[in-house]
């Protein structure tokens, strides 16, 4: 109750007053816009969750309105949206959103920095957010080419996956140094509780069924549409949320550094050097994405695995791996609560390297079977015909995959302590390595650095899913092998460089003051 009444709380406390860097009323301000961005995430990825669930069904089956001249008549037929359309088109529709976050991350994250306003980026994708989300609910009524509007309605919705550098920026400006591991933690969590609501929320729309209903005579509400008309409601409340009533920016990191280098000569202190350390840097880089690409790579690889492995039926897999990923999502929303006074007892560094890095490869290490008997269950794929009766094939390893008759199965124990562990590297992994990119990188505007960490996590959740591939080909000793072998890599090079993962504390120069000439004097005023 203590955590939660202090992230709710907008009162300063005395040890910020003493401070002198900002009033009262600019201390709620400023919070009041952080916790913007909190519902935003929340809302976003609630919305896309909602999508991402009902994607497939969509895709194959809708029904549309019977149009007659003068006459909308409420009757419906089904029909295929597109009969071509397969799960190969389906892997470009849950692709599109990242692939936009990798092409314009970059883009928003120098337009955010060259205009000196978060408001205005973040408004124009929310813009995109709705008008995709209005697309897709359309779609069904659209008579040709349903298929790619359907996939353009993703890539224009997809434009509101640059929110994250953005509000990854204004959070590394927008809290000191103290503040910005509990609040990318707020945030982290934000998203995944937006995740959980998502899921849950599905199977309330299906209530809807196929046909739905009519609202106004002519907006089709049934378990499909509504989740397009979802989309459109939480972004235009997000986007209410913008205005300047309600977000107003703070940008106190310069402030801060101002103040310790004012400090700092007066006592007569050394004030280290301003320029980038391009090797921590870098390193974080690498372990944002190396967490981000195995966390989307053992996921893709769940139900193969229940499925093969285990001999699992489609059914008991879809029961066991939803308990499994939602004790998961709950781990991580405990960690992201408790990840900042964990920071506080243990520095960051040793947390991140064990905590995530070291995670990881215990959990890499545990997905390598061992043993001797191989997987007894070898089935062939589909079904085939014994006379007059047809046998369905039982579940298990499929003949066409070589391996399974020398590799020994992956037990159930170590699959779920594996899977466990690899929910505490990712919690606490993706939230670290964002704290300690923005204080490496100092008080600098960080849009464009930003862009760079989206565009690494874009990339590993584009490839992380093509380690399906590697396990069809070659089996789960060289897929979690090569995993392992990575994992330790990493782990071994950042406990030798742990000390070097600290804050930078530049001096204000001539050099660095150019580049925070953008944050105006009437800001760094405030």
């Amino acid at each position: 109750m203590g955590l939660l009444r202090k992230w709710w709380s907008l009162d300063q406390s005395e040890s910020d007053r003493t401070l002198g860097l900002e009033t009262s009323e600019h201390y709620k301000e400023r919070w009041i816009s952080i916790r913007v961005f909190y519902c935003m995430g929340f809302l976003l990825y609630f919305a896309f969750n909602v999508v991402v669930t009902g994607l497939w069904p969509y895709l194959k089956t809708v029904s549309s309105f019977l149009l007659y001249p003068k006459v909308l008549l409420h009757i419906c037929h089904e029909f295929q949206l597109d009969p071509e359309a397969n799960k190969t088109f389906l892997t470009y529709l849950f692709a599109m959103p990242s692939v936009m976050q990798l092409v314009f991350s970059p883009l928003f994250g120098w337009w955010t920095n060259r205009i000196s306003s978060t408001r205005i980026p973040i408004a124009v994708s929310l813009v995109a957010f709705i008008a995709g989300h209005v697309l897709y609910a359309v779609v069904e009524d659209i008579p040709v080419h349903r298929k790619e509007i359907l996939l353009l309605s993703r890539a224009i919705a997809g434009l509101a996956t640059i929110t994250s550098t953005i509000y990854r920026a204004y959070i590394s400006s927008a809290t000191t140094v103290a503040e910005r591991t509990m609040t990318v933690s707020n945030m982290n969590l934000a998203h995944t509780l937006g995740l959980l609501a998502g899921s849950a929320f599905q199977p309330v729309l299906s209530l809807l069924g196929k046909d739905g209903y009519c609202l106004f005579e002519f907006i089709r509400i049934n378990m499909f549409s509504s989740v397009g008309w979802i989309g459109v409601a939480l972004g235009s409340v997000v986007l209410a949320m913008m205005m300047p009533c309600v977000f107003k920016e703070h940008h106190i990191a310069v402030k801060e550094i101002v103040l310790k280098n004012s400090d700092a000569v007066m006592n007569g202190s050394r004030i280290s050097d301003d320029r980038l350390r391009y090797h921590p840097i870098g390193l974080m880089l690498m372990v944002f994405a190396l967490v981000m690409f195995s966390y989307k790579a053992v996921q893709s690889l769940l139900s193969p695995i229940a499925l093969d492995q285990f001999g699992w039926s489609n059914e008991d897999s879809l029961f066991y791996l939803g308990i499994l990923m939602t004790v998961g999502a709950l781990i991580s929303c405990i960690l992201f609560l408790l990840l900042d006074p964990m920071c506080k007892r243990f520095t960051e560094s040793n947390v991140l390297v064990y905590g995530a890095m070291f995670a990881l490869f215990v959990s890499q290490l545990l997905l390598i079977p061992f043993g001797s008997d191989p997987i007894t269950s070898v089935a062939n794929e589909g079904n085939f015909t014994d006379g007059n009766s047809t046998i369905t094939t039982i579940p298990g390893c499929p003949a066409t995959q070589e391996w399974c008759q020398w590799i020994p199965p992956i037990g159930k124990v170590q699959f779920t302590i594996s899977y466990t562990l690899l929910c505490v590297s990712f919690s606490i992994g993706t939230t670290l390595s964002q704290a300690v990119f923005s204080k490496l990188l100092g008080p600098r505007p960080q849009g464009t650095w930003m862009a760079l960490l989206t565009c690494a996590g874009s990339a590993a959740r584009i490839l992380g899913p093509g380690s399906v591939t590697i396990y069809v080909l070659f089996g789960t000793y060289w897929t979690f092998g090569a995993g392992t072998i990575l994992a330790g890599l990493v782990f071994l090079w950042m406990w030798f460089y742990r000390d070097s993962l600290q804050p930078a504390k530049p001096a204000v120069t001539a050099e660095l003051a150019e580049e925070l000439k953008v944050l105006n004097s009437t800001k760094l005023r405030q």
